[in-house]
């Protein structure tokens, strides 16, 4: 396809083109209209109004058209032209008010309701949009441009059997148009009626016998052909699909899609030699696409069903021989292929086969410097993976080789120094990746002083600190990797990320803003996600609730952006005949909120209301723990006070500089901004998101972002736990209860899913909330089928609920399910705090991670459920000894880079 720019051009283009066609079917005899005709003068002023509005001469199509207003001032089409020339002004106000003055004036024009249509469209407004285009059919209602546009706006509100009425419509009226065929079997498609589909083009394909046009368009006629295709793999019909394929083939220009189209649907038929003949035809063009190898693979084990995923899988000792067998072959075959490589690591189970593959495939990477080695060997090294150990044996053997006799084992080949450098790097990151962050910084010190000006090692140890939970040493590190080259983009991102995670967002600003042209200002207009994900954290994270929010809402304009770019794409993809990406684009925006940038965001919104809710309560008890003492020494309460200044100060520092930021980048587009340059960026009204931060119901806000994410994210676990708490904070039981109930089923071992589900029954059952007589029934009835699943009676208390939690809790999440048990103990048994308190005192923490120590640490912290200051400190001494880089806990000094000489 072409760029989205020139679409949108081309898109502007018909919506001119469209009015200016209805405008010239408005003749002066019209008997629609109410308006007495236009003397020929006036006629000839009007559609040079419409000129000008298509060649963006606005102000003299104003002037157009006060010279008609002016012998005709109640002209309701006119006036109507006068206001859409304004909202191409950005007047939007003035233009509504004309237009809809001009529908009053001439209500049976449809030049005005056309004209309506086109304003309401411009804001998006596309539900009304379809309303004035109604309005405009009523009184030409064979008006086949305004039909196009009617459904381009159907299809766009995914309102499919109106779109694909209308769509029926324009080929019964203009059967002559290729395009008509297809949006119209589109449509068909869409709405799942599949053979109907192929009637049509299959229909259209009869218009073309005789005809020059398959061999003028040879790729159109190819992917029509494909298309038909897929509706009969779509339709359930797999036999025919492979039966028309073989019929086509010499018409298809695409002979590898061809190829692959036959050797997927061979597998669906169960023909499954003659679909690893095709695979192996296609691997030969490419060997390194996985998904080739994923169908070979099928073929070869006899199933339907290609996988990318043997990690997880069950392996037999038969599926291992076979694939053991077919790739021994592919590696005599293509014995360059990486993929012929790393595959096997994937599906082996025998020790010694994974050592000699392992051997096989990464010795070299070793031994070249392949940084990004560790990244595609990862999996292997998940927790729970059989290959865990193993793995790390395996390196290790490699480091005390190299290390006692420069080779690798089994070998008397020498190796060139680098080769033991880089082998310790791929030992350092499997044991970041095991939670050892000693071992990891060792082999990277040691690493660092054999090669102190390899920037990747810088990098890597960035990132040990990072897990290690010492953020600003991790950002301190990236920065000297970043500045051992200047000119790589990629360092660059990656400090500012670091950058962003240590709350340093001034510096962070300044980095990234080295690689755009105009600074950190056009970040927003280039949609960098990722940075405006990483700004609202930190914001969120420092208690700045407006600008959080501010960026948390930018990203999802940027969503909102996406989706409305579709609706370039509409007509554009019909016409060039890319149906079936077409198709996989309209199904892939139907989607789009599912995307994980977008849940992200919405659920950051969500959090943030429940914070600025929850705020006073916490001030308050804050406060009260203040005047207490908190249990703190006077010495702790002056460090705390310092603390909060400190803080204070940096955030004004920070709006300073944005502020300064803001203006340089305002006196840059000033300078240097085209001359006659487009439109002038408005200015924000709420830079901090002040106002975002201040609304009058922040959960009813809160909510309408909670509605989409359960239409389009209802699988996320974080989803369902939020909306629980959602639900409760507005007092909603029955949503609460229902996103209680999914939570469960996604993850009933979950801590937070745990905390969700006793505050509910604590709330609802035990803590005497009012609850409608229906409603209790409900709630009741729900309640003794969540306790039943816990293996409790129906009359269990919410104490009950969470000791059984606690018992059925294991393995890796003890840990947590201990620190839930201890917060939730806290809410339903005040007079267990004790209790609670002891019970994270005694927490094994050599099975904790890093995230669940800093949650128990703030419930004994002031402001906490538990708050104790001496259990507190206890606890920091004890996670120090287990994180003793994390400055959560008092570790980390030392930890940062040295400062550059002086002078440097």
């Amino acid at each position: 396809c072409s760029s989205s720019g020139a679409v949108k051009t081309d898109r502007t283009r018909g919506e001119r083109r469209s009015l200016r066609r209805s405008a010239a079917r408005t003749a002066p005899e019209d008997e629609h209209s109410m308006a007495p005709p236009l003397p020929a003068k006036e006629a000839t002023l009007f559609k040079a109004i419409v000129k000008h509005y298509e060649l963006k001469s606005y102000k003299k199509g104003l002037r157009a058209a006060d010279q008609v207003l002016k012998k005709f001032p109640e002209h309701g089409e006119t006036i109507a032209m006068k206001g859409l020339l304004l909202n191409c002004m950005e007047k939007k106000e003035e233009a509504y008010d004309l237009v809809r003055k001009g529908i009053k004036l001439d209500i049976k024009s449809q030049v005005c309701w056309h004209v309506y249509g086109l304003l309401y469209r411009s804001d998006r407004e596309y539900a009304q949009a379809i309303k004035c285009y109604r309005g405009a059919l009523r009184h030409e209602p064979d008006n086949v441009k305004i039909l196009r546009d009617l459904s381009m706006l159907q299809i766009q509100l995914r309102l499919l059997p109106g779109f694909l009425e209308t769509r029926q419509k324009l080929l019964t009226m203009k059967p002559t148009n290729r395009m008509h065929w297809f949006t119209f079997a589109v449509a068909l498609h869409l709405v799942g009626r599949y053979d109907e589909a192929v009637g049509v083009v299959e229909a259209y394909e009869r218009t073309l016998e005789g005809s020059d046009e398959p061999s003028k368009e040879p790729y159109e006629y190819s992917e029509m052909l494909l298309y038909k295709n897929t509706l009969y793999e779509e339709a359930g019909q797999p036999q025919k699909a492979l039966d028309d394929l073989d019929a086509i083939k010499e018409k298809v220009a695409d002979r590898t899609g061809w190829r692959e189209r036959r050797a997927a649907l061979l597998l669906a038929v169960g023909r499954h030699g003659e679909a690893g003949e095709e695979y192996l035809a296609l691997l030969k063009r490419n060997p390194e696409h996985f998904g080739w190898h994923a169908g070979l693979q099928a073929a070869e084990l006899q199933t339907a069903t290609p996988t990318e995923r043997w990690l997880s899988a069950e392996v037999t000792a038969e599926a291992e021989a076979t694939l053991a067998a077919l790739y021994g072959k592919l590696q005599k075959a293509y014995p360059k292929s990486q993929a012929c490589m790393r595959l096997p690591l994937d599906f082996t189970r025998s020790p010694p086969a994974f050592a000699a593959a392992l051997d096989a495939y990464a010795r070299s990477y070793v031994r070249k410097g392949v940084p990004s080695l560790f990244a595609d060997l990862k999996p292997l090294c998940a927790e729970g993976a059989w290959s865990r150990v193993l793995f790390g044996e395996i390196v290790a053997g490699w480091v005390g080789a190299l290390e006692a006799t420069g080779a690798f084992p089994d070998t008397c080949e020498k190796e060139p120094p680098s080769t033991l450098m880089w082998a310790r790097v791929l030992l350092a990151q499997y044991y970041d990746s095991c939670g050892d962050t000693a071992a990891a910084l060792s082999q990277l010190d040691m690493a660092i002083g054999h090669t102190p000006t390899c920037l990747d090692l810088y990098l890597f140890k960035a990132r040990v600190y990072k897990h290690a939970g010492h953020a600003s040493a991790a950002a301190r590190w990236m920065e000297e990797a970043r500045k051992m080259d200047l000119a790589d983009r990629y360092l660059n991102t990656k400090a500012t990320r670091y950058l962003l995670r240590a709350d340093c967002v001034p510096e962070a600003e300044a980095t990234i803003a080295l690689f755009t042209k105009d600074g950190g200002s056009t970040l927003h207009e280039m949609q960098c996600v990722w940075f405006e994900l990483e700004l609202a954290a930190s914001y969120l994270r420092t208690g700045d609730y407006g600008r959080a929010l501010k960026n948390f809402a930018h990203v999802e304009q940027h969503f909102a952006d996406i989706g409305e770019d579709q609706f370039d794409f509409h007509t554009y993809c019909v016409r060039k005949m890319t149906l079936r990406e077409y198709v996989k684009m309209v199904r892939f925006e139907d989607t789009l909120h599912g995307h994980a940038f977008y849940v992200t965001a919405a659920c950051g919104i969500v959090d943030t209301y429940l914070r600025i809710v929850a705020k006073p309560a916490r001030d308050a008890a804050a406060a009260a723990a203040e005047e207490a003492g908190g249990g703190l020494s006077v010495q702790e309460r002056k460090k705390a006070e310092s603390k909060r200044r400190k803080a204070e100060a940096k955030a004004k520092a920070e709006a300073e500089a944005q502020a300064k930021r803001d203006a340089d980048a305002k006196g840059k587009d000033g300078k240097g901004g085209k001359k006659g340059g487009g439109k002038e960026k408005p200015p924000d009204d709420d830079p901090y998101g002040e106002a975002l931060a201040s609304v009058e119901a922040p959960l009813a806000k809160a909510a309408g972002y909670m509605r989409t994410l359960l239409l389009h994210a209802p699988a996320e676990l974080r989803v369902q736990v939020l909306a629980c708490q959602l639900a409760m904070a507005r007092s909603k039981p029955l949503l609460a209860l229902r996103a209680l109930r999914k939570a469960l089923s996604l993850g009933a071992a979950d801590a937070q899913v745990h905390r969700s589900a006793a505050r509910f029954l604590h709330l609802y059952r035990a803590g005497g909330a009012a609850l409608a007589p229906a409603v209790a029934t409900v709630v009741e009835r729900h309640s003794a089928q969540i306790l039943a699943a816990a293996g409790l009676p129906t009359g269990a208390t919410a104490e009950a609920y969470n000791d059984a939690f606690l018992a059925r809790a294991g393995g890796g999440a003890a840990a947590a399910a201990v620190v839930a048990h201890a917060e939730v103990r806290a809410l339903v048994a005040p007079a267990q705090a004790a209790a609670a308190r002891e019970a994270l005192a005694s927490l094994d923490l050599q099975q904790a991670s890093l995230a669940v120590c800093k949650e128990a640490l703030a419930l004994l912290e002031p402001g906490g459920a538990l708050a104790d200051a001496a259990a507190a400190a206890a606890f920091r001494q004890k996670a120090v000894a287990r994180f003793p880089h994390a400055p959560a806990f008092g570790g980390g000094s030392g930890d940062e880079p040295p400062p550059p000489p002086s002078g440097e």
